[in-house]
């Protein structure tokens, strides 16, 4: 029997595995007359292991895994990040403290979280990017990308692309080691000019003034150095902040001629290879998708889906499929190259907060699965086919905010001549040639018929 584990995070702090266990597939025998009808196998109910204790202050906000799955990445509301060891029960590795306080009425929330093997990158909705060191604590990079940030994420394969999104912030493309080089070599140039200035004793007090004046007017004015590389094609009037190699354009003014509020929820890499086609959803029911190699800093596709806001996002089947959630119980699959909604997942009773795809269970179709937890306590599990099936719902007792896909245990394999099949196989074989002698006796038993007519002739010719 094969299993898929899911591993959820809720508003009470816990982190709860959910194990689901797929029977395997028995064909169905032919039933002689007479004969009982044989039972179908009971499913099996998913298993549940929680994780900590109830805390509000700890609630889970973000999940993700590290390089290879080793360690799950939590993030909780009292700003602590923790790596956490699965095969040991929950038990935590290391962790890393950061503040969060209020901004007037808001709280800081985290907003973006990943991990690899060497760092942890971490962003909050005031727009605090950091990068942890794993090793070394003491080694951390922070830079402010804007207030209210509504989401940030990392490429999965490329890590020193970051992008980010939020209210009145539009989706902008940030590369780490462009961005922290910039910042390391006005750093050493600040040095320079400084030791500069202790050297030189002979200057006057007039041509000082002069050079501090000429220092302040070129800190006040923006970065000029453009990026390399095909992600910065685009011609554009505005220049790009360092670090950034991307920066979208709103759309065009509405039938009124009014501006068009900015306000972006999520959005998701449409491939893992590229980093160039990314979609993006907004809370005025929008899908955007942007393709930064198209030279247009505008969306190539811009469409209203529903009526409600958009909360959750993920990748559907591949790059032209994205599903999304929005604030009435709905799930829908869009054409990220039309715009059109393919098809809803049905079977809602609250808010859909966190979304996931991920290969069946027995890894031998092409038909991805869609998991997803919602604030009505329940994680779902659908095909992503036509049909978009319900295949299992599991209650957990809390509102969730947040899942990962876990590992995936194969059936075991049996061998043919273990537990008694093989020795099936040969009483069928010896059944079978026991049928055949017995059918021989039966034929030579039984007399040769003379045909009718033949005998009428005999009789007519005596």
């Amino acid at each position: 029997m094969s299993s898929q584990r899911f591993y959820t995070g809720d508003e009470q702090g816990l982190i709860k595995v959910v194990t689901i266990t797929e029977l395997p597939v028995v064909k169905v025998k032919r039933v002689r007359r007479g004969q009982p009808t044989p039972e179908s196998p009971a499913k099996l109910v998913p298993t549940v292991e929680t994780w900590g204790t109830p805390d509000r202050e700890r609630a889970i906000q973000l999940l993700c895994w590290d390089h290879d799955k080793q360690h799950l990445v939590v993030a909780r509301k009292n700003g602590l990040v923790q790596l956490i060891d699965p095969k040991n029960g929950g038990a935590t590795v290391t962790e890393f403290k950061h503040k969060l306080g209020k901004e007037g009425k808001v709280d800081t929330v985290f907003v973006g979280l990943f991990a690899n093997s060497e760092s942890v990158i971490t962003c909050t909705n005031t727009g605090v990017l950091s990068i942890q060191s794993i090793q070394d604590q003491s080694q951390t990079k922070v830079h402010n990308v804007g207030k209210d940030i509504c989401r940030m994420r990392v490429h999965p394969k490329e890590n020193h692309i970051v992008a980010t999104a939020g209210k009145e912030q539009e989706f902008t493309i940030w590369d780490l080691n462009q961005l922290f080089e910039d910042e390391k070599a006005q750093a050493e140039e600040s040095s320079m000019k400084g030791n500069k200035k202790g050297n030189k004793n002979g200057k006057s007090s007039s041509s000082a003034s002069a050079s501090k004046a000429l220092a302040s007017a070129s800190a006040s004015l923006p970065s000029t150095t453009k990026p390399a590389g095909p992600e910065a094609r685009y011609k554009s009037k505005e220049t790009l902040a360092k670090g950034q190699i991307f920066k979208a354009k709103n759309v065009k003014n509405d039938h009124l001629d009014l501006r068009v509020p900015v306000w972006n929820t999520d959005f998701h890499f449409l491939s893992q290879y590229d980093t160039t086609r990314v979609a993006v959803g907004t809370r005025n029911h929008q899908i955007r998708v942007y393709d930064t190699k198209s030279g247009a800093r505008r969306p190539v596709v811009d469409a209203e889906v529903g009526d409600m806001p958009v909360v959750a996002m993920c990748n559907g089947k591949d790059g032209s499929e994205i599903v999304f959630s929005d604030t009435v119980t709905n799930v829908y699959s869009v054409d990220t190259l039309t715009g059109a909604i393919i098809g809803q997942y049905k079977g809602f009773t609250g808010v859909a907060t966190a979304l996931a795809t991920f290969t069946p269970f027995n890894g031998e179709s092409d038909t991805r699965h869609l998991v997803s937890v919602a604030l009505d306590r329940c994680l779902r599990v659908h095909e992503m086919d036509n049909t978009r099936k319900l295949l299992h719902k599991v209650y957990l007792k809390q509102r969730m905010t947040a899942v990962v896909v876990g590992e995936y245990t194969p059936a075991e394999p049996v061998d043919d001549d273990e537990e008694g099949e093989g020795l099936k196989k040969k009483k069928n074989k010896a059944g079978e040639g026991e049928d055949d002698e017995d059918d021989d006796d039966i034929w030579e038993s039984m007399g040769k018929l003379e045909d009718k007519k033949s005998k009428k002739r005999k009789t007519s010719k005596d």
